[in-house]
């Protein structure tokens, strides 16, 4: 059945028409019930020993379009039949089902596709690559089979840098910065729809109107904004992963030179002070933020 599935998701998306206003055709519904299907497919991964591969992604977007070709080749598409319960869930335009990826902890959706891969035991599984299918068009096919291949049998752990209360603690904070940031990221998402949506006459008359023009131009300055804080805030908080790893490694390295279990003991009981310099968004400002915004 999921075969058909796959292939009808093929289908669709080399035959859908998109559309800029509401996102056209295709397998993301956006009037499915995200949360029940995903219930459902926990139950079954749980029953058939699989795991959730939970994909967060919008009928006008070029990526999702191409994971689905990725997904309905022959290849791919048996191991996600063997291996996973697949789970489309509609984003709309980033702001629409976001509450499912907090559940597990995502405070938001930088790009589209998002993929989780879910473990009923274990839970989440690849929170560090999870945001990076925003180039699945482009991504070699084999590249992508390896990864899910990978993803259906592996167990999270991590090295021996990883597995440091040091490198913990630093992960802890860096989760914390980004439920602000991203919870921020994803009002303003949900804040530019409600905004949209009052100003459909604006854009109809935009043409023959100079006040419906200017309204509408300032509407687009802000989307572009918040669509570029969106990528700082990918690049920064991959920087800070990036950074917390090599502060941890570096101060291994300064009491031995070999990364072992013990010597990762021996960091932990030192209590280092590592801090990391967290990027200031204070001069990022949405209208709705100034006092006497009204839409």
């Amino acid at each position: 059945m999921l075969r058909l599935v796959l292939a009808a998701l093929c289908l669709v998306f080399m035959t859908a028409h998109v559309s800029a206003r509401d996102g056209g055709n295709g397998p993301f519904d956006a009037t499915a019930d995200a949360r029940a299907d995903l219930d459902a497919a926990l139950a079954a991964a749980t029953e058939n020993g699989n795991r959730v591969l939970l994909v967060f992604g919008a009928n006008w977007c070029h990526d999702s379009h191409g994971l689905a070709d990725h997904f309905a080749q022959g290849d791919l598409e048996e191991i996600i039949a063997d291996q996973y319960e697949l789970v489309l869930v509609d984003v709309g335009w980033r702001h629409r089902n976001l509450d499912i990826a907090r559940d597990y902890g995502v405070p938001t959706i930088y790009g589209t596709p998002t993929v989780f891969v879910i473990d009923p035991e274990l839970g989440l599984l690849n929170p560090d690559t999870m945001h990076s299918w925003h180039t699945a068009y482009s991504r070699p096919h084999d590249d992508v089979v390896r990864y899910f291949r990978l993803m259906a049998f592996t167990i999270p752990g991590g090295g021996v840098v990883e597995n440091t209360q040091t490198y913990a603690a630093l992960v802890e904070d860096i989760e914390d910065w980004e439920h602000r940031e991203g919870t921020r990221l994803s009002e303003a998402y949900v804040r530019l729809q409600d905004w949209r949506a009052t100003l459909d006459e604006d854009f109809a008359s935009a043409g023959q109107d100079t006040d419906a023009a200017r309204r509408v131009e300032f509407y687009r300055s802000v989307e572009a904004a918040i669509d570029r804080h969106r990528g700082r805030m990918r690049e920064d908080r991959n920087a800070l992963f990036s950074d917390a790893r090599e502060a941890v490694r570096d101060a291994l390295f300064e009491l031995g030179s070999d990364l072992t279990p013990e010597l990762a003991a021996e960091l932990d009981a030192a209590r280092p002070d590592i801090r990391l310099e967290f990027p200031d968004y204070s001069g990022v400002r949405f209208p709705w933020e100034e006092d006497g915004w009204a839409l």
